[in-house]
């Protein structure tokens, strides 16, 4: 049985790619996979013609293991292993020689492949152990950055710097805890506000080498963070890998331009894609969300100067700003006074849990760590003591019931 720790998994989907039959599928959140139903297999089970059957197999001296074997020639495609698979890996393609698919053979190619050695099988090779306490270490934390650069392009306020490829990226003031970099880097190098990010999806939709090109320096070998390209030294070339984490960290190192990538990413989703939405169409800047909201998490600036909720003229331009529940400022609040909490919304008549921030007075100290950590100047002192902070956002949902416009909700 092949086990994961999801835990330490960075989804590059090596592991996807290099499986024969397609047994295990890496989404964003997780790792979907055929585990044999712990040795009791129940597509073998209820395969009518005797098509996949579950065998013995020695992997190891002394060690064996269940395995799915699949005979083409006795499938009738019924479709009653689909049915029946728990992980609903198991597919019915059609295919001739190949009719179903989805199921495990204990090849151990995802064993073998995988870059951070979090795929293995029990009692031969335990999967590695990955222990991540992102607690204290404040909004961006930057961990064993390879400097491969991919998170540069996307950030979406230009705060991360790359000085040289290979080296660390440092991220500026202007940073506004989306999370994007997060959710982009191939090997879970940098984690914002202390959130494991949920990836983005990627393709390799091309990955080139040119051998005539190719020197032999073996820069892209020693280059690779997951060990994926091999060299080839009878030839001085190398051999570069059909799946890997899409750093792309050998093609900018090579000298000669031997190596080229390209990667088709899916969308991101930044912090604010979930908890209050706004229609800026339908908003007419009046400034009753700001009044309602409890905690005074909204500002707005009305269209006759008015600036909601300390109800002082300006002369700013009308304006809407709010806290979007980053968790910047709890994860530099060291007496836990703010916390990142999860909270049960409806959403079109669905139960759905989003980010709120919690606050605790009575273990509030006034630092001010807070203030300087948020990226929006929402989080402010009071003069209230029994809410010595204000300007995050709880989730109540006052905001939404307070428009006379309709234009807040859920999201």
């Amino acid at each position: 049985m092949i086990v994961f720790n999801e835990d330490g998994c960075i989804k590059c989907g090596a592991c996807e790619g290099t499986c024969p039959t397609s047994a295990i599928a890496v989404k964003p959140d997780t790792i979907i996979h055929c585990d044999t139903c712990g040795e009791e297999p129940k597509c073998a089970d209820v395969c009518p013609q005797g098509a996949l059957k579950a065998e013995e197999y020695e992997i190891a001296d002394g060690v064996t293991q269940i395995r799915l074997v699949f005979n083409s020639v006795l499938c009738d495609s019924c479709g009653k292993c689909e049915e029946v698979c728990p992980q609903e890996t198991l597919k019915v393609t059609g295919e001739k020689l190949k009719e179903v698919e989805g199921f495990c053979v204990m090849c151990q190619k995802c064993v073998d492949i995988c870059p951070v050695d979090v795929i293995g099988i029990p009692g031969v090779k335990e999967p590695a152990e990955y222990e991540l306490d992102l607690k204290g270490k404040g909004p961006v934390f930057i961990d064993d950055c390879v400097g491969c650069g991919t998170c540069v392009d996307d950030c979406p306020v230009s705060a991360i710097t790359l000085e040289e490829v290979g080296s660390p990226i440092t991220v500026n003031d202007d940073c506004i805890r989306c999370g994007l970099c997060s959710q982009t880097c191939p090997w879970n190098a940098i984690f914002i506000s202390e959130k494991i990010p949920v990836k983005r999806s990627k393709e390799i939709t091309s990955f080139t080498f040119d051998s005539a090109k190719c020197i032999g320096c073996n820069t892209c070998v020693e280059a690779c963070p997951g060990d994926f390209i091999s060299a080839n030294s009878a030839s001085l070339t190398v051999a570069i890998p059909s799946v890997c984490a899409a750093c792309g960290l050998c093609a900018k190192l090579c000298p000669v331009d031997a190596l080229d990538i390209n990667v088709e990413w899916g969308e991101g989703a930044p912090v604010d894609a979930e908890g209050i939405g706004r229609d800026v169409e339908k908003c007419d800047f009046i400034g009753a969300c700001a009044n309602k909201c409890p905690t005074e998490a909204i500002r707005v600036v009305t269209k006759t100067g008015m600036s909601c909720p300390a109800l002082v003229e300006t002369d700013g331009e009308p304006s809407f700003v709010s806290c979007i529940r980053c968790g910047a400022c709890a994860s530099m609040c060291s007496n836990d006074a703010l916390k990142v909490e999860q909270y049960e919304v409806t959403i079109d008549g669905e139960a759905v849990t989003r980010d709120r921030i919690a606050f605790n007075p009575s273990k509030c100290d006034q630092c001010g760590d807070c203030i300087e950590a948020c990226p929006y100047d929402m989080i402010h002192e009071t003069e209230n003591p029994k809410l010595p902070i204000a300007g995050f956002c709880t989730l109540c949902g006052q905001c939404i019931q307070a428009c006379p416009e309709d234009a807040l909700c859920y999201k």
